[in-house]
């Protein structure tokens, strides 16, 4: 008899992950995600901070709006980069195991990649309602000093 996995939404710390600031780099697209947000805090930026650079453009999302999720291969951070349910949506889910081995003086790389996702938006044709693009990633895990 199989079972489904207890999939649950958490706040990865810096122990879950090995690493308190994790680089993503690939095609034309760099995402750098931290945990825990780094200091000066400001109203409404805890709960981590992932800044995005591609080709939808530059976002900088803290807390809530980075969807998180521990699942049977890693942790999944989601950022949605182009939110028009109109045209379609675009979501970027990253995949990122947890990391051992990691210290100041040596971060460790490894591959991944993240999925980016489009919606069709309101189009009455036949067809897939989701589509999916892979976007490989070479994935740099650090531990670096970080402002309060």
């Amino acid at each position: 008899m199989t079972t489904t996995p207890a999939w649950t939404t958490l706040e990865p710390t810096p122990q879950d992950l090995g690493a308190n600031k994790v680089t993503f780099t690939g095609d034309r697209t760099t995402i750098t995600f931290f945990p825990q947000t780094p200091g000066p805090l400001a109203a409404g930026q805890t709960g981590g901070k992932l800044i995005y650079d591609g080709p939808e453009g530059s976002f900088i999302r803290f807390g809530v709006d980075i969807g998180r999720l521990d699942s049977p291969v890693g942790f999944m951070l989601t950022l949605v980069l182009r939110p028009d349910n109109d045209t379609g949506q675009i979501d970027v889910n990253i995949l990122l195991p947890r990391v051992v081995g990691v210290t100041h003086e040596a971060p460790v790389v490894f591959p991944t990649v993240a999925i980016k996702t489009t919606r069709r938006g309101f189009v009455a044709h036949p067809g897939a309602v989701l589509s999916y693009d892979l976007l490989p990633l070479v994935a740099t895990a650090e531990e670096v000093i970080l402002p309060l």
